[in-house]
């Protein structure tokens, strides 16, 4: 029998989930610490949040654990916006409480199946960049493999690994150098402009950036940027890479190493000194361009999904 209960989300729990969070990843320096106020603003006041939810492990007054369960539409640009996405977004818990994990997956399962899903997502989307904003995602970290104990309590509920993708960081203590793309492009750069209403709405407290490169008046490729004001233990602000595109006719042109580098000249330009980039693991070609650039590997961070109702003993 358990020795802890599971409640639903109300303020009065946020400082023990925040010290619950900030002691399990404080050896993370690419995870922000949480604040209540943090969480506030960048997770409870989103449309979608719904309190119930939300499951919090308790023990004679104290925080143990928590999870955040949410339907929401998907905010990629091409997300059909009628239909809504169930996703396990957070899930923490200390190494040594594997019962605990277990128990607000379970929680957490069961409320997006009375919600009418058989198929949920654990902390990504399931197609594009799922790990942008770095480790840090709007209050809520992704799914690193230096978070063993996470992994292997949602495997264990039937949440299967279906995408990896490698995180990158570089420093960047000086302005770095420009890479001149080999085809003769312009650029023009301004805020990222988000696709829809949902897209937007997961930007709270961010402002995206962009950059187009334009050949005789035709976009031929892109790459947008944020800066991630929250990443306190990096001692200073820190740039995230979420998206870069190039035209296949001008692809081997310089043209991705020369958005990269003009981004990271901008984010330098705001203070940061750090660039973080995730993309999937089989994209070998943009590894090369960013190892290029002076990026070296980090971790890898697992996305996982379950595809049918988890079996039960």
């Amino acid at each position: 029998m358990a020795d802890f209960s599971i409640e639903t989300y109300d303020r009065q729990f946020l400082e023990g989930m925040a010290r619950v969070y900030n002691d399990e990843t404080a050896f993370e320096p690419h995870i922000a610490p949480l604040t209540a106020e943090r969480f506030i603003q960048l997770v409870e006041k989103k449309s979608y949040f719904d309190p119930a939810g939300l499951f919090i492990a308790m023990r004679a007054g104290r925080v143990l654990g928590w999870v955040h369960a949410c339907v929401a539409p998907g905010t990629e640009p091409w997300n059909d916006l009628n239909a809504k996405v169930a996703r396990i977004r957070m899930l923490i818990f200390p190494r040594e409480s594997l019962r605990t994990g277990a128990a607000l997956v379970q929680e957490a399962a069961a409320w997006l199946r009375r919600a009418g899903f058989q198929e949920m997502e654990a902390m990504h989307p399931q197609a594009g960049y799922p790990f942008y904003r770095g480790l840090w995602f709007g209050g809520e970290p992704m799914c690193p493999v230096s978070l063993p104990h996470v992994h292997l309590v949602l495997e264990a509920a039937g949440f299967k690994n279906t995408q990896e993708s490698i995180f990158m960081v570089a420093r960047m203590q000086d302005a770095p150098d420009e890479a001149p793309a080999r085809i003769a492009v312009e650029f023009e750069d301004g805020a990222a402009r988000p696709n829809h209403e949902p897209m937007h709405e997961s930007w709270i407290g961010y402002e995206p950036r962009a950059t187009r490169a334009k050949m005789n008046g035709e976009s031929v490729g892109s790459i947008a940027w944020v800066v991630l004001p929250h990443l306190d233990r990096l001692g200073s602000p820190a740039m995230n890479i979420f998206a870069l595109g190039t035209r296949e006719s001008c692809r081997r042109q310089g043209l991705a190493a020369a958005l990269v580098s003009r981004a990271m000249r901008q984010g330098h330009a705001l203070g940061c000194r750090v660039v973080s980039v995730g993309t999937q693991l089989w994209n070998t070609a943009a590894h090369a361009t960013y190892i290029k650039l002076g990026f070296t590997p980090y971790c890898i961070l697992v996305g996982r999904q379950l595809r049918s109702p988890a079996r039960t003993e």
